[in-house]
């Protein structure tokens, strides 16, 4: 379905001003503004990307869009699919799955899906109890979506009470395989889909479970964007049978893929990619699922998460002597899965272990060749602290090949204009005096301009350096071809809390998640430990290539005080790079831990920008596909929706 730019900016600008802006802006001015917005920058951002042609007046803008690399090395967008919120309730976990309710039109809907797959759940089995057996049947056969076969492959379970209940199924769309000899849950799975004659492949544990309607949502997400490559949402079945620790999962993230395993379950490919991959490999038992997610979205681009929990993992009281002795080996796995990725991506990294979390592990990519980091730096009359932040450039960055350029918005103070003398005499900083109103954006790219390196690296003068691999652990990220933006963590200078840790765009606007939370807690899934993607990163630590930042057309000048590092994130989400955040790299910042004690009038500024952001990108009003719709619109600690 294609929309008009005028059409699409009609909708989303009446939305806009109904939230943000009725005191302030009158429709018709709104209206005015974004169409010009979108005429003009939307359109030249696309045909950078090379996603709308020269002549072409439309653009497609579904609501969600994941971007992944095709085969050519480019950038495509594919829609992702969203089905809707998924709704739950609160007990005393906090949370309890709701099964869904077939819609009155289900019928219909199922007579006008097309294609209609088949699926062929695979489920590899060894000494399953058989009261779990028979729990992960009935939730196959309690499906909405009817089109689909089980296979059952055994991996020679010494338990004749297994081996007996699974070999006296008799059912037509069910199918049990059995294994000469135990040989593992890679030989088991490639087992069961030497069996399998579906289009797509399910995966199943055998103690696992699928919720109702999770074959029709697979279907329907398949009928709509034709998708390779689909994850859902999950939760987990507690001991005592309750429902516990949702996993709402942002679209598709590859950074986030080589941190962590987010897409386990449920998961679902067509079923000629995984033969055309080989199936499973053995050698990766205990991660073969993380093994084969890295191998198929290498060979796709087709890949869309459903934001609903269509699966349910049973945790266990007391984990077997067999699962302790498991667990190293599959972590090992899940690291030896990544160091392969890197070779077959002929990337120069390592996998290094999570200090603060044992069995995690984080990629470090090698900064390749020597290239020249210009670090951008604005400043007024803030000639102490400035000195403090190039001090520590200089004597914390174990990387040398960098130069600074300092821009002056118009210093007066004389401490600071001496200090500016100073530094403009050091080797490698250059001084550039712009004497203009203030307009961060402008500044920002007054110091590109003057720029030799290769990549940029923009930073606020009231930052301290702590990590001193900083610069070349940021730049191996920031020369991946996919990636936009790269950040860091900046922590309060006095309490050593968070003060960014990655940007989400909430209902409210955009928000620094996990403030002022331990720099070293998990936060959501280890989100404030682990490399994962976001959808903009702030502009106090924000390194990225020239090219990349010129092919955006650099900082919008429109945004002069605020939200200008957050629009130009949005942009190169849109021309599809990935922001990424590089939780290794620490700086403190000595900004204020709180703006309360901001003016009105700057705080006016800021709504203004805020709202300024919104009319160029209409789209991100309040959506954020690296933030799922399940988790609370306004809260920055990833809490649950009320």
């Amino acid at each position: 379905m294609r929309t008009s730019v005028r059409g699409l900016t009609d909708q989303a600008v009446r939305v806009a001003i109904w939230v943000a802006t009725p005191h302030l802006l009158s429709q018709r001015w709104a209206r005015h503004q974004a169409r010009r917005a979108l005429a003009a920058e939307e359109r030249k951002s696309w045909r950078l990307a090379g996603l709308l042609g020269d002549g072409e007046q439309y653009l497609d803008l579904p609501r969600s869009i994941v971007f992944v690399p095709n085969h050519e090395g480019t950038d495509r967008p594919v829609p992702a699919a969203r089905n809707g919120t998924y709704k739950f309730a609160r007990d005393r976990h906090g949370y309890t799955y709701l099964p869904p309710q077939r819609s009155p039109d289900f019928d219909h809907q199922i007579a006008a899906m097309s294609p209609r797959p088949r699926f062929s759940i695979v489920v590899p089995t060894y000494n399953t109890p058989v009261h779990l057996l028979a729990r992960l049947l009935a939730s196959v056969h309690a499906q909405w979506y009817q089109d689909w076969e089980l296979i059952l492959a055994d991996d020679a379970s010494p338990s004749v009470e297994t081996h007996s209940y699974l070999a006296a199924l008799r059912e037509p769309r069910i199918k049990t395989v059995f294994g000469a000899a135990n040989r593992g849950i890679s030989a088991a799975t490639n087992l069961g889909l030497q069996r399998a004659t579906g289009d797509y492949v399910v995966f199943l544990d055998h103690h696992d479970e699928l919720t109702d309607d999770c074959l029709f949502e697979l279907a329907r997400c398949v009928a709509h964007w034709d998708a390779d490559f689909i994850y859902s949402d999950e939760d987990v079945i507690a001991p005592d049978g309750s429902f516990t620790d949702p996993f709402f999962k942002p679209d598709w993230s590859p950074d986030t893929l080589m941190s962590t395993i987010y897409t386990h379950h449920v998961s679902c490919v067509r079923r000629q990619l995984i033969e055309e991959l080989g199936g499973l490999r053995s050698e990766f038992d205990g991660a073969q699922d993380w093994d084969l997610a890295l191998r198929v979205v290498e060979k796709t681009k087709q890949i869309a998460h459903i934001p609903k929990v269509l699966y349910h993992t049973r945790s266990f009281p007391h984990p077997s002597a067999a699962d302790q002795i498991a667990k190293p080996a599959a972590i090992d796995a899940g690291r030896r899965a990544r160091v392969e990725a890197l070779q077959r991506r002929e990337l120069a990294g390592i996998i290094e272990p999570l200090p603060e979390i044992a069995g995690h592990f984080r990629v470090r990519y090698h900064l390749t060749g020597n290239p020249l980091i210009s670090i951008v730096i604005p400043t007024r009359d803030n000639g102490a602290v400035l000195k403090r932040c190039t001090d520590s450039i200089f004597k914390s960055s174990n990387y040398r090949n960098f130069e600074i350029i300092i821009v002056d918005n118009g210093s007066v103070a004389a401490d600071t204009l001496a200090i500016l003398r100073t530094l403009a005499e050091c080797q490698g900083v250059t001084v550039i005096r712009y004497d203009a109103p203030f307009n961060h954006s402008e500044l920002n790219n007054t110091g590109a301009s003057q720029a030799k390196g290769q990549i940029l690296l923009f930073l606020a003068d009231d930052t301290v350096i702590v990590s001193r691999d900083w610069l070349e652990r940021m730049g191996g990220y920031a020369q991946l071809p996919h990636v936009g933006a790269v950040g860091a963590k900046l922590l309060h200078s006095d309490t050593r809390t968070v003060r960014h840790s990655g940007v989400l765009n909430l209902g409210t606007g955009p928000g620094d998640a996990f403030s002022k939370q331990p720099a070293d807690a998990p936060g959501y899934f280890a989100r404030n430990l682990l490399e994962y993607d976001w959808i903009a990163v702030t502009g106090a630590c924000m390194m990225i290539e020239r090219q990349k930042f010129l092919a955006v057309a650099q900082f919008d000048k429109r945004l002069a005080l605020a939200y200008d590092d957050t629009e130009l994130c949005f942009r190169l989400v849109r021309a599809g790079f990935y922001n990424v955040v590089c939780q290794a790299v620490r700086l403190l910042h000595h900004e204020s831990t709180s703006r309360d004690n901001d003016p009105p009038s700057k705080r006016a500024r800021m709504d203004r920008d805020r709202r300024e952001l919104y009319i160029l990108h209409p789209h991100f009003l309040a959506h954020d596909p690296f933030y799922s719709p399940n988790l609370a619109p306004n809260d920055i600690n990833f809490h649950l929706a009320s």
